[in-house]
Order: C-alpha cells, then sequence, then structure tokens
C-alpha cells in the first residue's frame, strides 16, 4: 500500500499532474494505494454535471489506484454534501464514485498504514467576483457548530501520523515569508482558527495542504504541495519532497515560476521554480 499526495485540481484545469502521474506509475498501483488531492478538487461542481466533468470522474474510478481528496474553497458543496455518505477506513466520507472519495472535516482515517486526521475549507480572496450558490458557496469554511465539533475531537486524538488541510494555519504565512522570498498568500479567521484549535492541539508528524499554488518544502512537518506528488511513503515513483533550505549565502529562495516548452513529441511542456539568487531549481 502507498500514498501519494498533490495539490489542488480545480476540475479538468489542473488535472495533467494526475495524468502524468497515471502515465508513470499506474501499472505498479492497485486499489489499495491512493492519490490525495488537498482541496479544490473542482470536479463535483456542476447541477447537472457537465458532460466534461462526468468523463473526468469516470476516467479517475477507472484508473488502478483510489482517489481521495479534502474539500477546499472552490467546490460545490451542495451537490458534495447530497452524495452518499457512507463509513471508511475509521471516518465519514462521500463517495462521488466507488473509488473517487470525498474525506470530511473532521475524520480521522487510517490510509496505508497512516493515521490522517482531516480539516477542508479555505476563504475564497475572490468571492467578490463569485455568485452565490452558481460558483461560490458559504459553506467553504466551516459553520461555528462544524467549529465546535471538530476542534472537541481534536482534542480527543492525541496523535496522527498526518493533518491534511486546504490552507495552512496562520503561523505557516510568516515563517513561508522568512523562507521564500516569493511567497504570497494572506492568512485570515479561519488559519487563526487552525492555528488555535489544530495546530499544538495533539501531536503529529506532518502537515500537508494545498490552497497557495506553489510546490514548497518549509520545515518540518509543513509542505504545501500543488503540482508536484508527494510519495508519502518513499516508493520510488515521485521525487519531490525534501526541504531545500536556504541559498548557501543563508538568505531565503528568491522562486520564480518558469516553464519549458514541450520538448518534439511532447504533448506538454514543463513547470518549473528557479531561484533568482542560487539558481536552485524545482520541477513543478
Amino acid at each position: 500500500m502507498a500514498v501519494f499526495l498533490t495539490g489542488d485540481t480545480h476540475g479538468d484545469m489542473d488535472i495533467g499532474k494526475v495524468e502524468e502521474f497515471s502515465r508513470t506509475a499506474r501499472d505498479r498501483l492497485s486499489r489499495d494505494d491512493f492519490l490525495i488531492v488537498l482541496g479544490d478538487f473542482g470536479l463535483v461542481w456542476r447541477d447537472p454535471p457537465s458532460e466534461g466533468e462526468a468523463r473526468r470522474l469516470d476516467w479517475l474510478e477507472a484508473q488502478p489506484w483510489t482517489t481521495l481528496f479534502v474539500d477546499g474553497n472552490h467546490e460545490n458543496f451542495d451537490l458534495l454534501y447530497a452524495m452518499p455518505e457512507v463509513p471508511w477506513h475509521g471516518g465519514r466520507v462521500h463517495e462521488v464514485r466507488p473509488h473517487v472519495l470525498h474525506l470530511m472535516r473532521g475524520e480521522r482515517f487510517e490510509i496505508g498504514g497512516h493515521s490522517f486526521f482531516v480539516v477542508g475549507g479555505a476563504h475564497s480572496i475572490d468571492r467578490e467576483w463569485r455568485t452565490p450558490q452558481v460558483s461560490w458557496w458559504p459553506q467553504e469554511v466551516p459553520s461555528e457548530e462544524e467549529r465546535r465539533r471538530i476542534a472537541r475531537r481534536a482534542k480527543t486524538l492525541g496523535n496522527v501520523d498526518y493533518v491534511l488541510t486546504h490552507c495552512p494555519p496562520t503561523g505557516c504565512y510568516e515563517r513561508y515569508r522568512q523562507r521564500f522570498s516569493g511567497f504570497w498568500g494572506p492568512s485570515d479567521e479561519y488559519t487563526d482558527w487552525l492555528e488555535r484549535h489544530i495546530e499544538g492541539t495533539f501531536a503529529y508528524r506532518r502537515w500537508f495542504f494545498g490552497h497557495l499554488h506553489f510546490d514548497l518544502p518549509l520545515d518540518e512537518p509543513h509542505t504545501l504541495l500543488y503540482n508536484q506528488v508527494f510519495d508519502l511513503d518513499g516508493c520510488g515513483l515521485t521525487t519531490f519532497g525534501t526541504d531545500v533550505g536556504h541559498c548557501p549565502d543563508g538568505q531565503a529562495h528568491a522562486f520564480e515560476m518558469g516553464w519549458d516548452p514541450p520538448a518534439p513529441g511532447e504533448r506538454h511542456g514543463h513547470g518549473f521554480y528557479r531561484c533568482a539568487c542560487c539558481g536552485l531549481r524545482l520541477e513543478r
């Protein structure tokens, strides 16, 4: 059993990383292996589902692994919460397809020999330009009642191996700005809540999150994922995950995004981040 994690897929917009993962890893995986999307899954969006959404969900269901996702801020929560709710691996999930499952908020799961605590949701910074119940849903962050329930559950955990969220706790923001000068991302009242009620409430080995559209390891235990697929069990199928440290002079890396055009015969190009100071390159 193996577990892999990646960042936002935004429906079909950013699912190319999953397609690439399928091309390179599918022959070595089974239903007992898992790919987890850290929010903004985006394939439960239209009512009724568009042809493209249905086709993409069917494609995921046909993959040899099991796809799991945390909810982000860009989800149709009316549709998502109407999906069948079933027990699964110690917690509760919404069943989008038999092997495409939404990991519900405040649930603890045993997956691939690891324990996970999941807290989805985030504020949309672009909600002023979105339409309620059409392209934005107020359930994007937990209600006060949900927060009380999640906080009570967190106090009973003792320890878990991994925390999975869409956005990070507030304390991560300043640490990222100190480490990576090009980092962006506003903290808010919900990230403050995560800092007060989740961070430090129980012991964990590592915290993974998405939302901020970068691939940046920070410190143990926080890692931000977007386009990389993180190989949690060290199977050798993907390479990202090493803490990249500082520049040789001790300063923060100044990562800039770049793009290599596709080589002859390739369908897609290759995105990357390169430090403007020392030249360190991270492949997307």
